[in-house]
């Protein structure tokens, strides 16, 4: 694999030989604050241009090495409007995510979490703010923020029995291990974390920093929410999963004096436990 220097080498020749490339900034992890990189940690590079239409097709890619995959399959936009991203795994195993564009206006707010310009042929870049790096800290729930929340995870928990009583896994798992997961205990999980920290520290994308962060407790009561393909371990983890949500939930709740739904949590567990005992709901 290319070391570092090497990367940047090619890059900066192929920039500064490219008339339609005006500006380039480094983001993400290897402009961050604390810079924690492996070999498989990528480039993150924001492009500039004056012609986007050279960048509609990927040819251009060549010159950094042969493509083993790329995302999206086409050039698009896939998250912020005027940017087209290229995401890019060479053959050697250098990652290169591009995000392109050929708008004039720089938007601040897009490099709050740390930056490096790289090149800048226009004189554009010399506005641009310090980096504050606090874009992804944990910030505390209103009220209101909490309380929804903490409700709308126990709408969404009996649909695991549902399915798994049906044997119909694949829905199960998907409110298990997506909707249940990612959309509700982690957002406790970070709360739980930013109050044990003052709402001073960030857990990063999907939970990546939590067996860093969480004590060894924590962490382990945490991974015991995840299993295989079985109706009953599903079962046994969805179980260990809201017992995990609701001490951390509860936690919350009683640190900022928000209302943590016992009722609700109750009934609901209740219910679960019936739709797993089917002579108890017939009764």
């Amino acid at each position: 694999m290319r070391s570092e220097n090497a990367i940047m080498s090619e890059f900066m020749k192929w920039a500064n030989s490219n008339e339609s490339v005006r500006m380039a900034i480094l983001t993400s992890s290897r402009a961050a604050k604390k810079c924690e990189l492996d070999f498989l940690s990528d480039y993150d590079i924001e492009l500039y241009v004056s012609d986007i239409g050279v960048f509609m097709s990927d040819e251009w890619l060549n010159v950094f090495g042969d493509v083993m995959v790329r995302w999206p399959y086409k050039p698009r936009c896939t998250g912020d409007e005027g940017w087209i991203t290229r995401l890019v795994l060479f053959d050697d195993g250098v990652r290169i995510d591009f995000q392109i564009t050929d708008n004039r206006n720089i938007e601040f707010e897009r490099y709050k979490n740390g930056y490096k310009v790289l090149l800048d042929k226009d004189n554009r870049t010399m506005d641009i703010p310090d980096a504050t790096y606090d874009e992804f800290i944990i910030k505390k729930p209103t009220r209101e923020e909490y309380e929804t929340v903490v409700n709308e995870f126990w709408w969404n928990v009996y649909y695991v029995p549902k399915y798994l009583w049906r044997d119909q896994l694949p829905f199960s798992k998907f409110m298990l291990d997506n909707i249940l997961r990612y959309e509700y205990l982690h957002t406790v999980v970070d709360w739980y974390i930013g109050l044990e920290h003052d709402w001073k520290i960030e857990t990063g994308a999907l939970g990546k920093k939590y067996k860093e962060i969480l004590s060894a407790d924590d962490w382990s009561e945490f991974e015991t929410t995840y299993v295989g393909g079985g109706i009953d371990e599903n079962w046994k983890a969805l179980k260990r999963l809201t017992s995990l949500f609701r001490r951390l939930g509860k936690k919350i709740s009683d640190e900022l004096g928000y209302e943590y739904p016992d009722e609700v949590d109750r009934k609901v567990m209740i219910f679960c436990e019936k739709i797993m005992d089917t002579e108890k709901l017939k009764n």
